[in-house]
């Protein structure tokens, strides 16, 4: 079993159990489409985590895709903290610029994060 399969298993057995909302993993599955099976698979570690199966999962679990794609290594941390330091940026030299433009400028910055994710 390989480590990062552990970490994410353990990590959604978190978010899951002490989230705002707490599911169990009937409960997710209902929710995500993902069989209860399944789930109980990934928190053992006995399975690795598909891009689908965390895009069906993340937002009930209150976390981004980023997040678990993270753990299992399919985002380099270096590149997910350059994106947050790219925003920083942005805040700083347009400190007047309206919120809404802000959220768009980090929802598009997420997806190129996501999108350097998936396609490696």
């Amino acid at each position: 079993m390989k480590e990062p399969q552990k970490d994410f298993g353990r990590e959604l057995r978190r978010l899951r159990l002490e989230g705002t909302t707490k599911y169990s993993q009937v409960e997710l599955s209902e929710l995500t489409g993902v069989s209860a099976c399944y789930i109980s698979k990934l928190e053992t570690g006995d399975k690795e985590p598909t891009v689908r199966v965390i895009r069906k999962l993340s937002p009930y679990l209150g976390v981004k895709p980023n997040h678990f794609l993270q753990i299992i290594g399919m985002v380099e941390m270096d590149f997910a903290g350059m994106l947050a330091h790219n925003l920083d940026q942005v805040k700083s030299q347009m400190p007047d610029l309206p919120k809404d433009q802000l959220e768009e400028i980090a929802n598009y910055l997420t997806y190129l994060d996501f999108k350097v994710a998936v396609l490696g």
